[in-house]
This record gives structure tokens, sequence and C-alpha cells, in this order.
């Protein structure tokens, strides 16, 4: 343990204490850190027998945490990482924040290395997607660049009828209204939101229908894991919500979200085939975005992915920030390698060879000749 000008510096690594002390109340956080969504991942992910850390910055008066970096140790292309507790579930990292910690920019630096030389050996510390307002809040937006990843979010400022006026792209409002026109006339058309026990059945529903899109991009392990994550998380009932879009008694599309203070975080998205005509997912996201007016909700947060069909609902792009710090001579190459990926393939591009080096690599299948044009249209 270390001191620093009244404070008290330690890395906690006995995983059956840190649950609880993540859990402590009165931090300023994201819901990807809250202590419903840290329960759920202990239990489901913790187990797979991966090395969990927390560096912890205390009052060294009264012992009262101030800032707790939650931590797992992973490996990553023959890498050690230190990064934030995710397997590709949370999208915003961060660390937990008390309001009383208000350290000056010398004072912040010098308690961040300390807690840097406490750290496990690794070769890399990765904070990735760092919502700004936190960045600020952990003191460390300074030594953040900005993230490949941004948000995208709707603040809800008026009622709903307003906000679809204001903000919905016309042409693709016009086409949302006639496709629910026409399930309307297939039968009773309806939305709502469900947590706990009585929401299991449509998220397995949603769960399928995700899988089933995205059965190449996942292990099937991988797939298994997540499952049993959002399953405990939405059982558990006081973070996660589930929309779900029938036709009568049959669920055609839904979503699986988060609600906390005034905001609504959507993680997913999923809608039956059989509707795929009638943009399903779409009115989905529509009628959650009624829903959480209705229920005043002041943010409307579809989280993390730059998917054009956010752009259709006018939502506000939020780029994100990382802190990717070596801490070891490899680590500070391999980032300084990677640093150079995007300026040399602005070099490629600028000389015309980015194609022909990516065909060199495999990366791109040899140019063809162009057909004929009249064999073209046939």
């Amino acid at each position: 343990m270390g001191g620093l000008s009244g404070y008290e510096i330690a890395v906690v690594s006995d995983t059956s204490t840190i649950p609880a002390l993540l859990a402590t109340p009165g931090f300023e956080r994201t819901p990807f850190q809250s202590p419903s969504w840290f329960d759920a991942w202990f239990a489901v992910m913790q187990p797979s027998g991966m090395d969990c850390f927390v560096g912890v910055i205390r009052k060294s008066d009264s012992g009262q945490p101030l800032f707790l970096l939650p931590l797992v140790r992973e490996r990553c292309h023959g890498m050690t990482v230190l990064t934030l507790p995710d397997r590709g579930v949370s999208d915003y990292h961060a660390a937990l924040v008390s309001p009383e910690f208000a350290p000056d920019a010398e004072t912040m630096d010098r308690l961040w290395g300390a807690l840097v030389a406490m750290l496990p050996p690794a070769d890399i510390l990765s904070i990735e997607r760092v919502p700004p307002e936190t960045a600020a809040r952990m003191h460390l937006a300074h030594r953040m660049r900005p993230s490949n990843f941004s948000a995208h979010q709707l603040p809800i400022d008026a009622d709903f009828a307003t906000i679809r006026e204001r903000r919905f792209d016309p042409s693709n409002a016009r086409r949302l209204a006639k496709n629910r026109r026409k399930l309307e006339h297939k039968g009773n058309l309806t939305f709502d939101i469900v947590s706990g026990p009585e929401a299991l059945a449509d998220l397995e529903h949603l769960l399928d229908w995700r899988q089933q899109r995205f059965q190449d991009a996942m292990s099937d392990r991988d797939a298994a894991i997540q499952r049993s994550f959002y399953r405990r998380l939405v059982e558990e009932g006081s973070l996660a919500r589930v929309g779900r879009l029938r036709l009568d008694d049959s669920l055609i599309g839904g979503c699986l979200g988060l609600a906390e203070g005034g905001r609504i975080l959507i993680l997913m998205i999923a809608y039956s085939k059989s509707f795929a005509n009638w943009a399903p997912g779409l009115l989905t996201f529509e009628s959650c975005m009624a829903t959480a007016a209705g229920l005043g909700f002041t943010v409307f947060d579809l989280t993390i992915g730059d998917e054009s069909y956010k752009q259709f609902f006018g939502t506000d792009c939020v780029g994100l920030l990382e802190l990717r710090q070596p801490l070891t001579l490899r680590g500070r190459a391999v980032l300084a390698a990677l640093d150079l990926k995007p300026k040399i393939r602005c070099v490629l591009e600028r000389l015309g060879l980015l194609d022909f080096v990516q065909r060199l690599r495999g990366r791109r299948p040899p140019k063809t000749e162009k057909r004929p044009k009249e064999t073209e249209t046939q």
C-alpha cells in the first residue's frame, strides 16, 4: 500500500471481496459498472479463472474509498492486457468515482503514476470506450485520446410527437408509419417493457434471433456465456429491461436495455425474420422511444456502433475516449506499431498502393476485368 498527499493507494486481488467493494454506495458510475451489472458479470464470467483486481485510492485518515478501478487480466494476441471487466458485453468503461474525489491535476498525475506502478504484471493497461463526462470525472481526460467508437444518444427534451417531428429522418418516419399501419391491419400491435422473471421467455427469443443473425461472428462457447450473463441480469430485475413488440400474442421484435436514473440504454435489438418486410427492429426502437418519453426518461441511449439506422432517429453522435498505457517495453513497442498502422494506410492510399499491398497480403482478391456493358445489363 502506498500513500500520497492525504491519500492511500492499494490494489485488491481477493476475488471474494471484490464484488462487495464494487457495490460500495455513493460512487458515480455508468450502468455498466453498477452493482447489479457487476453481480451478474462476476457470477458468470469470473468462474472461468480470470484474474481480477481493483485499483483503490482512498482517504488516508478515514480509509474511505474515493476511486475504484476494476480490472481483469487477459491474454490478447500474445500480450498480457489489463482492462475493465467486459468479455464483449460492456459498452462503456469507467472507474467508480466518489463526488468527494477532487484532486488537482498535479496530484492526480502523481496518484495515477503510483497506482499504475502497483498494478500486477502486464504489458498494456487498456481502458476503452470512456464517455467524455466520465473521463472528466475520473480526472484522466488529459491522458486519453479519441476512441474509434462513438455513442449515439437522443435527448428526450419534449413529448414524443415533437421529438419525432424534429429529429426523425422524414422519409424513414413516413416509412415507419406506413409499416405500422400495415401491421395494425393484421392484428393488435402493442409494445410494453417488462423485467425480472416475467421477461425471461421473451429474452430467449431475442437471444435466439440475435444468434441466428450473428452466428459467424461469435463462437458457440462465447454465445452461451453471454446468454447466461444476460439471463441472470434480466432475472435479477433491478437494472435490465426487455421491450416487446407483439402482434396479437406473438412476439415479432424486441430489445434488451438498461434503465437507471433518467437514462435508458439499448444493448441489443432482434426480430423475427418472418416480419422483416415491415422493419420490426426499427418499429421496436420507435416504440421504445415513445414509451421511454412517456415514462419520464430524459436520455435514450443507443450506445456504441455506427449503424446507419441510428441516424434515422436523429441521435447525437458522442465521441468516446480511451486510455492505452504501456507497462513494459514490449507493450510500448506494440502500441507504437498500432499507432503507425493508420498513418501507413494513409500513405499507401495517397500513393495508390493500398489495393496492391492488400492483394499481396491476401486481404483482397485480385482485380478482374470489367465485363462489357451489354453483358452487365442483360
